[in-house]
Parts: C-alpha cells; structure tokens; sequence
C-alpha cells in the first residue's frame, strides 16, 4: 500500500456527519467486542429568559461511567452553587442510567477543589501544558 493511496487530511473543524462516521464505527467495534451499549451524549444548562446559556455541563455515558468533559459557570452565577447543582445532575442522570462511577477532568487552575469537595479523586495527574499546567482526570464511586 502507498502513502498516497490514502491521504490525511487536517480538518480544524470536521463536518458533524464526518465525526458521527467515526463515532459510530467506535460503537459498532464496542458492541462486536463486549456488547456495549453506543455512547450517549448528555448536557445539562442554566438558562436565562431569553435562552442564553450561563452555565452548563456536557459530555457522554461511556460504558457504564457518566464522564462528564466541559463544566461551565459565567462568572456572574460562579460561587453560587451552579457548578455544584450541575454535578449533581449529571451523578443522578449516572445512578438512573445504572452507572457505577462518574469521571471529569480539569486543569490545574480550574475548579479542582470544588471537585474534591464533592468527592472526586485525583485518578491520573499529567504535567506538561503550556505555561506549567497540569490536567487532571478525577473519578468518584457512586453509592
């Protein structure tokens, strides 16, 4: 086979028909292997009157584990619970899909603490980021 016979190609911003190809060739594989279930995106959102969006959390249930990948708060509503409230949305939508564990993931100068506070636990730390960051991966075992 020769490199040219099939070329990569960067796309900084792929077609969601592109992206849905590869996702849903990942479920196929999983469900041949192991019987998985597809994975199910999910986001939960705090909106104002008129439908802005001020604060959200997003991400997807991935073989039993609710991960949650983007938490949001406008610095308006932060320090008032939202961030917490949201978590504690996406730990409910895990229990009630039967999931055993949750998963996030921060950098260092993001909400680690309040992550922390609700029970999250360092799983992975990696070093390396721009400007002396370290990203974070916590899990917390759901009761």
């Amino acid at each position: 086979m020769k490199h040219n016979e099939f070329p990569i190609t960067y796309e900084p911003n792929p077609a969601p028909e592109d992206v849905r190809i590869l996702n849903n060739g990942l479920t196929d594989y999983a469900r041949q292997q192991k019987g998985m279930d597809p994975i199910e995106p999910f986001a939960f959102f705090v909106k104002d009157k008129e439908g802005q969006v001020l604060a959200g959390c997003s991400g997807a249930i991935i073989y039993g584990c609710v991960h949650t990948g983007s938490l949001w708060v406008s610095e308006s509503l932060r320090h008032k619970g939202i961030g917490t409230r949201l978590l504690e949305a996406a730990e409910q939508l895990a229990r009630e899909k039967g999931c055993a564990l949750v998963t996030l993931n921060t950098m260092d100068w993001g909400a680690l603490e309040l992550y922390q506070n609700l029970g999250y636990k360092v799983d992975h730390s990696r070093s390396g980021y721009k400007n002396s960051s370290t990203f974070y991966f916590l899990m917390k075992e759901l009761e």
